[in-house]
């Protein structure tokens, strides 16, 4: 009965009319004065357009209406003016609240750099297409004497060389420097009387291979070698890249007389014109008059056909070793 009884006092009902009272004020409060006033409601801004806006007026314009914004280079787009705004997000017209943040795409001052790929010991074809998917292009292609025909010796950025990994504008021109490769009906070098060390490194300036190596009598110092004979002859037409033959010794040229001759047989074909360059002997061998006026080496010069001949002496030599009809 007294539950019942409470539903008829006054004060049951005030108390319920104060709280009916105070969940208005509040949800009016909040949704009808604080809401609208934190959210700016009913106070929209009008995106302006900024497509191909210069980016600093663009963020300009941005700041005096009060908003905020972030900032993306894509990659560059030449048929647009550097810097300028390409997207923007939320597009013109669109309404914002103050204090939004847009997006803005913009175009780069310039193409972003590029690097230089390892192309260095790989071939020409090769090369070319890895800097075309790098950026890059070929500019000059400068041959140098390699045994590697097209081959890429080295890279130069506008006269400096370079290393891979350099970075470089992108679409920049570099000269290539390939391999010239053999050549062929090169002339042989002339190493009559030259130390074995310095026949060897004229053969190898020369593209050509060191070949056999026939050394006559005993050696005690191989520095004292020096060249009596070589095969391909002097100044023969000769494919780069294939032995030269050399015979040494250390002994007076007068010893190696019958050698000679005997190598004159196997190697070349006389004419009746051929001889020694007895001449040049005299300055490579430092031989004297005397061994250099002997029957002995006089005879290298004659044929098979004439050996009956051999005190006869070449008085007009034209070059070291030996002389062509």
């Amino acid at each position: 009965m007294r539950f019942i009884r409470t539903f008829f006092n006054w004060q049951f009902w005030a108390s319920i009319g104060i709280m009916l009272l105070l969940c208005f004020g509040l949800y009016h409060f909040t949704f009808k004065v604080w809401l609208k006033s934190y959210t700016n409601h009913n106070q929209e801004i009008e995106l302006p357009d900024l497509y191909q806006m210069h980016i600093d007026d663009a963020l300009k314009t941005l700041d005096s209406l009060g908003l905020t914004y972030e900032v993306d280079s894509v990659r560059f787009d030449s048929a647009y003016l550097p810097l300028s705004v390409l997207e923007s997000y939320p597009e013109k017209g669109f309404k914002v609240k103050k204090g939004r943040k847009i997006l803005i795409k913009s175009n780069p001052s310039d193409w972003r750099p590029t690097f230089l790929p390892d192309i260095v010991g790989k071939s020409k074809r090769l090369a070319i297409t890895q800097l075309k998917l790098a950026g890059l292009e070929v500019g000059d292609t400068i041959y140098k004497p390699d045994l590697a025909r097209d081959a890429v010796l080295g890279v130069m950025y506008k006269g400096r060389s370079i290393e891979k990994d350099f970075e470089l504008p992108r679409f920049a021109k570099v000269d290539l420097i390939l391999g010239k490769g053999l050549e062929y009906g090169v002339k042989t070098p002339d190493l009559i009387g030259m130390f074995l060390e310095e026949a060897e490194s004229s053969i190898l300036a020369n593209r050509f291979d060191v070949g056999r190596l026939s050394v006559e009598g005993l050696v005690v110092d191989s520095s004292e070698l020096r060249v009596f004979y070589q095969y391909p002859l002097p100044n023969d037409n000769y494919d780069q890249g294939l032995p030269v033959d050399l015979w040494l010794s250390t002994k007076d040229i007068k010893s190696l007389e019958n050698i000679i001759k005997d190598l004159n047989r196997q190697y070349r074909n006389f004419g009746d014109n051929d001889s020694l360059a007895i001449e040049t002997y005299r300055g490579e061998l430092n031989l004297d008059d005397e061994s250099i006026n002997s029957p002995q080496l006089q005879a290298l010069g004659d044929t098979d056909e004439n050996e009956e001949n051999e005190e006869k002496t070449e008085e007009n030599s034209g070059s070291r070793g030996f002389q062509f009809d």
